[in-house]
């Protein structure tokens, strides 16, 4: 698997939870435990808009990059890591519920940033 491709697939796994946070945000609130209010439907649209430009960028960065691609793929691990971390630390302190789709969730940040990590480095 190479890197241009761990880009284009995370930008997939992105674009999952744009679709869920524009046309069904209270199943997401409800997954993280939280009522569904007008306010947070409303925040949950901004958060998908912002999910979506951060899936173009991952999207359209290894025809940009070129070479430098690489260093890229290491600033995306980071990020996909300290994601997961917030997600672990958000069900061990029970802010968030230890169901499938958050621990899912957590687990592919994880993966994502291995991926990426690893792939940085060839």
């Amino acid at each position: 698997m190479n890197l241009s491709l761990i880009f284009k697939v995370a930008a997939g796994f992105m674009v999952l939870w744009v679709l869920q946070m524009w046309f069904v945000p209270s199943m997401v609130t409800e997954t993280f435990g939280w009522n569904s209010t007008p306010d947070l439907i409303v925040l949950m649209r901004y958060m998908g808009m912002a999910m979506a430009s951060l899936a173009a960028l991952h999207w359209t960065l290894p025809m940009w990059a070129g070479e430098k691609l690489s260093n890229f793929g290491m600033l995306s691990a980071l990020f996909w890591g300290l994601f997961g971390v917030m997600g672990v630390y958000d069900i061990a302190m029970g802010i968030s519920p230890s169901t499938a789709p958050n621990l899912i969730s957590t687990g592919m940040n994880f993966v994502f940033s291995i991926l990426f990590f690893v792939n940085s480095r060839k």
